[in-house]
C-alpha cells in the first residue's frame, strides 16, 4: 500500500507541475504581449487578460489547498 501511495503522490506532483507551467506560460505570454494586442477595442468590450489572472489565482489556490489540506487532516 505504501508503494501505491507514493506513486499517487508522484503522479499528483507531476500533474500539478504541468498545470502550473501551463498557467505560467499563458500569464507570461499575456504580460509579454504588446499592449495593443492585450487591450480590447472599445467595440468588443472583452477583457482577455482578466481570465488569465483568474486562472493563475485558481491554480495557486489549488496548489496551496493540496499542500495544506493533507497536513490539517493528518493532525486530527
Amino acid at each position: 500500500m505504501k508503494g501505491r501511495n507514493l506513486f499517487v503522490r508522484i503522479v499528483a506532483l507531476i500533474l500539478c507541475a504541468v498545470m502550473v507551467l501551463g498557467v505560467a506560460t499563458a500569464a507570461i505570454a499575456v504580460f509579454a504581449a504588446e499592449p495593443d494586442a492585450v487591450v480590447a477595442s472599445p467595440e468588443t468590450g472583452s477583457r482577455s487578460m482578466v481570465w488569465v489572472v483568474v486562472a493563475v489565482v485558481a491554480a495557486v489556490a489549488v496548489i496551496v489547498g493540496c499542500l495544506v489540506v493533507p497536513k490539517i487532516a493528518k493532525k486530527k
